[in-house]
């Protein structure tokens, strides 16, 4: 695996390779590991680069009903974060697996996830999802009184436009629509709970 090139799908990135010390992610689409690095080596670069050391690995897992896999580590300055991506090539996988434990030694295990442990992150994403329909509901309500402030940040604009454009009942509607797509993948998941794969570092055991 290591110095081949991966497209991959994730928030801002398309591309991994695997180096020596880490995994290297960049929001370009690169078709050869010598393009990749030559990329990665530019010291000024407009494109969305992340870096996940091997020695700053918390653990990898993947759930068999779910194509992305995550990432959880630490960033240089010690603050836990994560990377999430998906393989779009699905012969990818097994090579990625195999690497981490022939290469870099970490220990697989397999766990059956419990109901509430596997919808943790649907009923996150309801909260989520109910709080920001809430706000684009008063947004719309503005827009449609006239009381918005005129703004020259492009997004902001963008956001408006679009908040306009569906009005107050269908910004309801849309996020009906999510909330009833989160509701039903989080009770597929909790009738039926998925098995993960964990690999955990030499270093955590």
């Amino acid at each position: 695996m290591r110095n081949q090139v991966f497209a991959i799908t994730g928030n801002k990135i398309a591309s991994m390779m695997a180096g020596e010390t880490s995994f290297m992610f960049s929001s370009q689409h690169f078709h050869s590991a010598e393009e990749f690095q030559a990329a990665w080596d530019k010291k000024l670069s407009l494109a969305t680069r992340v870096e996940v050391k091997y020695d700053a690995i918390k653990s990898v897992h993947k759930d068999d009903d779910d194509a992305d896999i995550l990432i959880k580590y630490k960033t240089i300055l010690g603050i836990p974060t994560n990377c999430q991506f998906s393989f779009d090539d699905a012969e990818a996988y097994p090579i990625f697996f195999a690497f981490l434990q022939k290469d870099r030694y970490f220990a697989k295990q397999e766990e059956k996830l419990t109901p509430l442990k596997s919808i943790v992150n649907y009923l996150i994403g309801n909260v989520v999802t109910l709080a920001f329909t809430v706000f684009c509901y008063s947004e719309a309500l503005k827009i449609a009184k006239g009381t918005v402030a005129e703004t020259t940040n492009g997004k902001q604009e963008l956001f408006n436009n679009i908040v306009g454009a569906l009005g107050d009942k269908g910004v309801l509607a849309a996020g009906a629509l999510l909330l009833a797509y989160l509701g039903y993948k989080a009770w597929s998941r909790f009738s039926n709970p998925p098995n993960r794969i964990l690999f955990l570092p030499p270093n955590s055991y």
